[in-house]
């Protein structure tokens, strides 16, 4: 499988390039950290590095129009958080969280289009904090609320392609020991590794085609 994988730098993402390439996939690792992207790159085999501002869609999906001509798997794993109070919290702080968390699976998807064919998958990461029902936390509306937004459109986007034979389905995840849980939850003690969860994601993208469509799962042990 060709597969693109963004956020691939650091914590799941990185580790979910690592689970891929050991299978023999090709992976194009995309995110804005240049250095250990690349050092990625060059430790592993069948992963190229892919250093870009997600922020910019179509001019990353311009660029990889240019060198494919499919694509097998979408992962959306890049996230924005942030930790701020109620009270606190600015129209430009929810414009970046979103932006990030929202606008880009949308627009990314959109823009890829061209490289999405029939049987080819959209996999969204995203937050048990999302999922209607879960516990919430002080400081976390922001973030949560764009995690909430990105699975409903999980739901929508498998509406609007599934006539075209492409699967989308999302991963709510709960507690993993990354840069994020840490500060998010920072006297806590994260229920898995960023290595275990990468192998769950990866599995659940390999065996998902065929029998799962349009879903948000809950992948947690714990709350968050």
């Amino acid at each position: 499988m060709r597969i693109l994988v963004t956020g691939a730098s650091r914590g799941i993402g990185r580790e979910l390039c690592l689970f891929f390439s050991q299978l023999g996939h090709e992976v194009l690792a995309v995110a804005r950290s240049e250095e250990p992207l690349r050092r990625l790159a060059e430790e592993n085999l069948n992963i190229e590095a892919w250093p870009m501002d997600i922020n910019q869609w179509q001019e990353l999906a311009d660029r990889l129009g240019e060198r494919y001509s499919h694509l097998d798997l979408l992962v959306h794993n890049a996230a924005a958080f942030i930790n701020k109070p109620f009270r606190e919290v600015a129209l430009e702080d929810m414009q970046q969280v979103y932006h990030t968390n929202v606008y880009v699976p949308y627009f990314l998807t959109q823009a890829l289009l061209p490289l999405l064919k029939e049987g080819s998958q959209v996999l969204a990461i995203s937050s048990v904090g999302g999922q209607g029902g879960s516990m919430k936390f002080p400081g976390l509306s922001v973030y949560s609320s764009s995690k909430g937004a990105l699975n409903i459109l999980v739901e929508c986007l498998a509406t609007e392609l599934g006539e075209e034979g492409i699967i989308v389905n999302g991963l709510a995840l709960g507690s993993s020991a990354t840069e994020m849980f840490k500060a998010a939850f920072p006297d806590m003690e994260a229920a898995s590794s960023p290595e275990e969860m990468a192998k769950f994601i990866g599995n659940f993208a390999i065996q998902s085609p065929g029998l799962v469509q349009g879903k948000v799962y809950s992948v947690s042990s714990s709350n968050p």
